[in-house]
């Protein structure tokens, strides 16, 4: 078993708070987090809190889209399979809207467009419910990338898939012109990438909903 996948299992037998602690030092989190500084005074978070003594994250609309992101590179027509899935799971009738969907997920500041607005606590609920219900249904897929138990070509192969397609949709719809996306655009290595669908494994299941939404969430 490779280096890589080792402390993933270990980590998904771990308790709620250790996989919260990992998800909120992943590089959705921690890395580059200076680039968003600039924009904080534009994407100030509505005061809501979701959880006792926290309060959103400015980065949540960051992390949700990146997730979205993966998710639409997995699987085909996934924005008419999200609508569904939000139908089916009771969302909002938000959903059912392209332009509304879009403008929600042009919170995140790396965009080509962006609204500079932050997402309300009822639209994090609302997008971490579709999220770890969309993830349960990709599981299969995000398990043969991060599996080690296939040929290694194999593997090349479907890796070579997925980042490629993952970097064209990054290439289409964010800021090149921002060095972090830049960065994800050059990364040969993909840790990013892993740890995206890393996140995805671990935000389906029992307590998946939890362990998404309380990574998006600091102590106040």
């Amino acid at each position: 078993m490779c280096d890589f996948i080792k402390p993933t299992l270990n980590l998904a037998n771990q308790q709620t708070p250790v996989i919260i602690e990992f998800m909120n030092k992943s590089n959705l989190v921690g890395t580059h987090s200076e680039e968003l500084k600039s924009e904080s005074k534009y994407c100030k978070t509505n005061g809501v809190k979701g959880y006792l003594n926290c309060v959103i994250a400015d980065d949540a609309s960051k992390k949700l889209d990146f997730l979205i992101l993966v998710i639409e590179t997995l699987q085909i027509n996934a924005t008419d399979s999200l609508f569904l899935k939000a139908k089916n799971i009771g969302l909002s009738e938000d959903y059912s809207s392209r332009v509304q969907f879009w403008k929600i997920r042009c919170s995140n500041p790396l965009r080509k467009s962006c609204a500079f607005s932050s997402l309300s606590s009822e639209q994090i609920d609302s997008l971490v419910q579709l999220i770890s219900s969309m993830a349960e249904n990709l599981y299969p897929l995000i398990r043969q990338l991060l599996s080690s138990k296939e040929s290694k070509t194999l593997n090349q192969e479907r890796w070579f898939l997925f980042s490629s397609r993952l970097k064209s949709l990054i290439n289409e719809r964010m800021n090149v012109n921002r060095s972090y996306i830049a960065s994800l655009l050059k990364d040969e290595k993909h840790e990013f990438f892993r740890e995206l669908l890393v996140i995805l494994s671990l935000s389906c299941g029992k307590g998946g909903v939890s362990r998404l939404k309380a990574s998006l969430y600091h102590q106040s």
